[in-house]
């Protein structure tokens, strides 16, 4: 008998001293906090392209160096409640649904804002973008102050990203307080079977190209920040989305009528100054 219930003991013992399950670690993106392992960055010249099931990261030479699973399911903000103070995830933006022919060019100007006064470890993201109907990813180039999984910390860089299921990004640069910085989203071209191919960047940087895409329909201009507790976590003024650009594949200027969405809570508001495709402007005031 003693034998016997050593042996169950003994059997037991390395399900009792089994270390408990581990979390994976999240990180920080332009769509909120993510599994790491979902997060991925593009290497240069690399590429991404969308199959039925599947997304594809490229390399330069257009070799598939990782493979995900592709969902439609809607992925990316805006599901911020506006109305509550110190929220997270997007916070102000203006929206435009194209109405017409499909979207060629979405080019937008803005500055780089002042840094915050004060650090209580805030990610910001400034953007403009593109996403489908269903919401189910963005291409969007962005400027960053904060940590996120491209790196980062307290000063401002930028880099672009594609945010779905799997989010990926490029290299992050360094840019300076007062530096103008133009987001370009374009689409190179309309494939036989219905699907598009865009590129997106920053204007003398290297960003990076989406093929074989559902049409991207909905633009916008966005603040979106994390971590914020204190209305000095962002920076003073307001940002100014100007020269925005927008026309269409038969080479229309499109008829952009922006809708706005704002924080009343704390103070952080968006103002359309000019709607339509050519020179348009959008301004977000910080608290």
């Amino acid at each position: 008998m003693k034998v016997s219930l050593f042996v169950a003991l003994a059997a037991l013992l390395p399900f009792a001293l089994a270390a408990p399950a581990q979390t994976e670690e999240m990180v920080m993106t332009p769509g909120g906090l993510r599994p790491k392992s979902s997060v991925i960055q593009i290497p240069e010249g690399g590429s991404i392209s969308l199959t039925d099931t599947e997304v594809h990261l490229l390399d330069a030479s257009k070799r598939v160096i990782h493979v995900s699973p592709r969902s439609d399911a809607k992925a990316v903000p805006p599901d911020t409640d506006a109305t509550l103070p110190e929220q997270s995830g997007w916070i102000s933006w203006a929206q435009w649904h194209r109405t017409t022919s499909p979207i060629q060019n979405f080019v937008t100007t803005w500055v780089v804002p002042p840094n915050p006064a004060t650090n209580h470890g805030q990610t910001i993201f400034l953007f403009n973008g593109l996403e489908p109907d269903t919401g189910s990813a963005i291409l969007q180039p962005v400027l960053q102050w904060g940590p996120s999984a491209a790196g980062g910390g307290a000063s401002w860089q930028i880099a672009t990203w594609y945010v779905g299921a799997t989010t990926f990004f490029t290299t992050l640069q360094s840019v300076s307080v007062g530096q103008s910085l133009q987001g370009i989203i374009q689409r190179s071209a309309q494939n036989a079977d219905g699907t598009f191919n865009y590129v997106s960047s920053f204007a003398g940087s290297s960003g990076v190209a989406l093929s074989n895409s559902p049409e991207l329909t909905w633009a916008f201009e966005t603040l979106e920040a994390y971590g914020v507790t204190t209305a000095s976590d962002y920076p003073t003024g307001c940002t100014a989305f100007s020269g925005i650009s927008m026309s269409t594949v038969n080479g229309a200027t499109a008829p952009v009528s922006w809708s706005t969405i704002n924080d009343d809570a704390d103070g952080v508001h968006t103002t359309i100054n000019v709607n339509g495709g050519s020179n348009g402007k959008v301004t977000t005031c910080y608290p």
